[in-house]
Order: structure tokens, then C-alpha cells, then sequence
């Protein structure tokens, strides 16, 4: 299936495969009303380290929406983030223990207050979709979203530490 989001509603299961080794940075959270704006913060912070603080906006509202769905819908105590740069491509995957995929992607017509994130996900972001869960079977399932920036120069690619 392709990696972009169908017409039909069905997100891919599964997030394009690198071409290289990319650059990955987690963050495991307690499903907790302040688990959002953690993550958010956490996804800026990752964003504004690399140079690629263009996407900042458009990236924290897109995990957002993400992570409060997995906090106001998932089961379990916890959700993890994960976020995977390989330039100029930046990936932000949200799991969490609910074995429920999401299947609708378009904005609710009228003035409802709800059901609106994976639209805004899906009209903000490259791609999305999902993703089975981790590889420790902590979590069900991921739901991804992807962006593309700047290409990287080479003062902006994290250094390996040399402590």
C-alpha cells in the first residue's frame, strides 16, 4: 500500500522505511491531561535542536492532536512518542494501547467541537497513518504523521557524543 493517505478513509498501516539510519528520540508519558502539551513541548524541543524549527508549528499541533487522542480514547496508564528525523523527512508516531485503529481523516462539517484531529492531521501533515504497536508490545498501536523540511546542513545534524 502506498504511504500516503488513500481516498478511502484507510490510513497505511505502516510508516515509509528509511533510507538511512535516522536520528530517533523518545518519550514515554503517563496518559495524563498534561501528556499533550509534554509531548508537544518535547516535539519543539527535538524540532528547534536539529534547525528545523519551520515545521514547529505545524508539528506541534498535528502531536496534539495525536496525543489527546490517545489520551482521551486509549486504554492503558501510559502513551509513548516517538519522533524520527531522517532529513529532510520528520516523523512523529504516538502509541498507545488501544487495539482501535482510526479509519476517518475528514474535517466534521458544522460546528462540532470534537472529531476534528485527524482531520486537521491529515490536512496539515505530508502523510499519516498507523502503525502496528512497539517492538516490546507495550503499546497496540502508533499513529504517525509526517512533514517534510529543510534539507540538513552539517552544523545542524546531532553530533554523537564523545563525553
Amino acid at each position: 500500500m502506498d504511504s500516503d493517505h488513500e481516498s478511502d478513509d484507510r490510513p497505511p498501516h505502516r510508516p515509509p522505511v528509511p533510507s538511512r539510519d535516522p536520528y530517533v528520540y523518545t518519550l514515554q508519558s503517563s496518559r495524563h491531561a498534561t501528556s499533550p502539551k509534554v509531548c508537544r513541548d518535547f516535539v519543539a524541543c527535538v524540532l528547534n535542536s536539529v534547525g528545523q524549527e519551520e515545521l514547529v508549528d505545524t508539528a506541534t499541533l498535528c502531536t496534539s492532536e495525536l496525543a489527546t487522542n490517545a489520551f482521551l480514547h486509549a486504554e492503558g496508564d501510559s502513551l509513548m512518542l516517538r519522533v524520527v528525523i531522517e532529513p529532510p523527512r520528520f516523523r512523529v508516531l504516538v502509541y498507545d494501547a488501544s487495539v482501535e485503529l482510526p479509519t476517518a481523516a475528514r474535517l466534521p462539517e458544522g460546528d462540532r467541537l470534537h472529531g476534528r484531529g485527524l482531520g486537521l492531521v491529515a490536512a496539515l501533515a505530508d502523510a499519516w497513518g498507523t502503525a502496528e504497536g512497539d517492538a516490546v508490545g507495550t503499546y497496540a498501536k502508533g499513529v504517525w504523521f509526517e512533514l517534510a523540511g529543510k534539507e540538513e546542513k552539517a552544523e545542524d545534524q546531532p553530533r554523537p557524543f564523545t563525553g
